[in-house]
């Protein structure tokens, strides 16, 4: 059966047989390759997929066992056609959507995401390209970074190199900009804003890059120094670096989700920084950049094999700077494989 086949029937296997429709352009993408405006419905051994004038040409060109079905009406004609072809019965979907709110429409965009959570063969080897081109991004950028440079120069010659590279943005929902590019007390903000500030000497520079290739994210965060920076700032990132290698320890298969959150956590505590993490440790990647399992305190889902997830612990001292060091991996029995692969040493650059 083909990579397309599995996961229709993962789903099929997912609603207990209820019909499913999918609206989000992520989950028609999870099962036809075509990243567009439309709607799939599953049947085992195809995926129908309605879609408008505009998009038909190129959703034929791309879609993966799929039938096409053009509808030429702008207004309710694609809900009519949707309803006739998925015929009687209880119907799955992945979103809230005005044309499908009777009761036969049960809206669960979490049985999608479960679906999507395991990782096969095809979007491994997607996910692994991400990741080594965006490596290639920060090998670039160590030459960009010195003082005199504004957050948003780097930005724009990251954007530059992975456009280069075949890759596009990720869009994430946390924060407005591409990427994040965070230097001095603009670090201490998880999500910052890309902003007209220059690097200074004495500056650490959080760099979050996140890209997709062929549809799939890479997530790899690093901190740089700018020049000399304190003792202080070299005691906290070694500390982070620690507490990111155990969170690395312990992505094993059968390890509670909460467990690896807290082995990372655990060194920070020891070291009476643990208050200064706001955030969970790490999330799953995917088609978008967060997605199942979640690795925060608490979570008792095991990691099973081939989930692709983060470790990214980090501090941050409001008005001073912040630390982030983030891996993307491959959870594989007792060693989990490491897909972003630039240093962790603190690089100084300028």
């Amino acid at each position: 059966m083909t990579v397309f086949g599995d996961r229709r029937k993962r789903l099929l296997s997912l609603a207990k047989g209820k019909h499913i429709l999918a609206l989000t352009a992520a989950d028609v993408f999870y099962l036809t390759d075509f990243f567009g405006s439309g709607a799939a419905i599953v049947q085992p051994d195809k995926t129908v997929v309605v879609t408008s004038l505009l998009e038909a040409d190129r959703a034929e060109e791309m879609c993966k066992e799929a039938e096409i079905v053009v509808v030429k009406k702008r207004r309710d004609g694609a809900a009519k056609e949707v309803e006739k072809l998925l015929g009687k019965g209880k119907v799955v979907v992945d979103a809230n959507d005005p044309r499908f709110e009777s009761r036969r429409f049960k809206v669960k965009p979490e049985l999608f995401l479960e679906a999507r959570r395991t990782k096969d063969e095809l979007e491994l080897r997607r996910i692994g390209q991400a990741c080594t081109k965006t490596n290639k991004l920060y090998e670039a950028l160590t030459t960009e970074m010195r003082p005199g440079r504004t957050e948003w120069q780097l930005a724009a010659e990251a954007m530059k190199l992975a456009t280069e590279q075949g890759m596009s943005p990720s869009n994430s929902d946390s924060s407005l900009g591409p990427v994040i590019i965070a230097s001095g007390p603009h670090g201490a903000y998880g999500h910052s804003e890309l902003s007209d500030r220059k690097l200074q000497n004495g500056d650490f520079v959080v760099t979050d890059l996140f890209f997709r290739y062929e549809g799939y994210n890479s997530d790899e965060t690093r901190t740089f120094a700018i020049g000399a920076v304190s003792a202080e700032m070299k005691r906290h990132y070694a500390v982070v670096k620690e507490a990111q290698a155990a969170g690395l320890e312990a992505a094993k298969e059968g390890v509670s989700c909460g467990d690896m959150n807290e082995a990372a956590v655990n060194v920070l505590k020891k070291n009476k920084m643990d208050k200064l993490l706001n955030h969970s440790v790490g999330h799953g990647v995917g088609i978008d950049i967060h997605e199942m399992p979640g690795i925060y305190k608490g979570n008792k889902e095991k990691l099973a094999k081939n989930d692709v997830i983060t470790d990214e612990p980090g501090v941050y001292l409001v008005g001073k700077y912040g630390i982030r060091i983030e891996d993307t991996l491959v959870v594989k029995g007792k060693r989990p494989e490491l897909l972003t692969k630039f240093t962790k040493d603190l690089v100084t650059c300028g």
